[in-house]
């Protein structure tokens, strides 16, 4: 439904329900995607949440990201969070077809939901918070635009360490050129 150059997010549907599960029930994807406790979630765990992510959902979008032309479910991404008053989105993504990652797909993903946030939802600012060690989702965030606004120390528990999280942002004048 909202189209970039590599990317189309449009809705979750049921048949996506397989693949999604499969993203978050990977280890190595989640690691870096998720503050929480890595548990694993089952096929009634997913279909709860898709359950709740559909247009009539008011604070809360997510779409499915799938590649222009082949239509390969790729990842998902959205509004984890909409402050409606102030105008505030905080936003996250996750590519969890592996043999996508570090191609474009993600940058390209996060440009259509900006562009979503400001010019449909009529955000003024957009968040998200990464943790340290997830560089690839650092860089694809400033590629955006997104600028460091601060760091939450030794935030988050993983594998045995705690590390920081950073908080980005992306305001509406600042960001929105398309």
């Amino acid at each position: 439904m909202y189209q970039g150059k590599l990317v189309n997010l449009r809705a979750l549907e049921q048949s996506d329900l397989n693949d999604t599960q499969r993203f978050v029930n990977d280890y190595e994807t989640m690691r870096g995607a998720m503050s929480g406790m890595l548990y694993p979630s089952s096929r009634e765990d997913e279909a709860r949440w898709a359950a709740g992510q559909s247009s009539f959902t008011h604070g809360e979008y997510q779409f499915a990201i799938e590649t222009l032309g082949s239509g390969i479910l790729i990842g998902r991404c959205g509004f984890i969070k909409i402050d409606w008053k102030n105008r505030l989105g905080e936003l996250a993504i996750l590519i969890g077809e592996k043999s996508f990652r570090g191609k474009g797909y993600g940058t390209d993903a996060l440009q259509v939901l900006t562009h979503f946030g400001f010019s449909e939802l009529n955000l003024r600012k957009l968040k998200v918070s990464v943790m340290d060690f997830n560089l690839s989702a650092l860089r694809a965030y400033e590629k955006c635009g997104f600028v460091r606004e601060g760091v939450l120390k030794k935030e988050i528990y993983r594998e045995g360490a705690y590390h920081d999280v950073i908080q980005m942002a992306l305001f509406k004048e600042s960001g929105e050129n398309s």
